[in-house]
């Protein structure tokens, strides 16, 4: 799911969290360049990853692996620092195909 700070900066110190929109629960949480697995949900342990490779250039792009139906729906990227806060809603949509052989 792809986030970016507008205008361009580096975000590698900054605290970075994807929220579930529904829910209102951490499906990933980012800070002072770490990974912060404490208030994670459990449904998505061991699934998601923050992309590193643009970090530096104001991307929050945040990758889930083994896409589940149930992570449908909208989701929050919200991104601050002592002096401003942001953010913004993504809507990820799963399909699911069915092989009848």
């Amino acid at each position: 799911m792809t986030c970016h700070l507008s205008p361009q900066r580096d975000t590698r110190s900054l605290d970075v969290r994807w929220i579930q929109d529904h829910i209102s629960e951490t499906v990933h949480h980012y800070r002072n360049g770490e990974d912060l697995y404490g208030e994670q949900m459990g449904a998505y342990a061991g699934r998601t990853e923050l992309v590193r490779d643009g970090l530096s250039a104001g991307s929050l792009d945040l990758q889930i692996t083994v896409l589940r139906p149930s992570d449908d729906g909208l989701y929050v990227c919200t991104v601050g620092d002592a002096d401003a806060y942001d953010e913004a809603i993504v809507d990820l949509e799963v399909s699911v195909w069915v092989l009848i052989s």
